[in-house]
């Protein structure tokens, strides 16, 4: 899995490649805990060329939503994947789904 991030006007994307799994997660959850209460104002996480690959890479993404609302960060997970798409609805997490490509969305806000 790679990670990449980057700014754009007052969004901080973060863009995962690869298989988000058990030996992934720390490194994602580090930069988006840091990300998160660094004072971003929007998160866009763009998991287009990503997928889940176990309940600890979903865990993760729950966690991240949750922790961003009680920061007052809004945070966007962009996929193009229905799995993970699909998964992210099961786990109540629909809002801050943006099903398509994240390039076009780095200035989309939902609250």
């Amino acid at each position: 899995m790679t990670i990449t991030e980057g700014r754009v006007d007052d969004t901080h994307r973060v863009v995962v490649r690869g298989r988000l799994d058990v030996r992934a997660v720390p490194d994602l959850r580090v930069r988006m805990h840091r990300i998160i209460d660094g004072g971003a104002e929007r998160v866009l996480l763009d998991l287009t060329d990503a997928v889940i690959g176990d309940s600890t890479g979903l865990g993760v993404l729950v966690e991240c939503v949750h922790r961003s609302r009680r920061a007052g960060v809004a945070l966007l997970v962009a996929t193009d994947d229905e799995r993970t798409a699909r998964l992210l609805r099961r786990a109540r997490l629909g809002s801050a789904l943006v099903e398509g490509a994240g390039e076009g969305l780095v200035g989309v806000h939902r609250g």
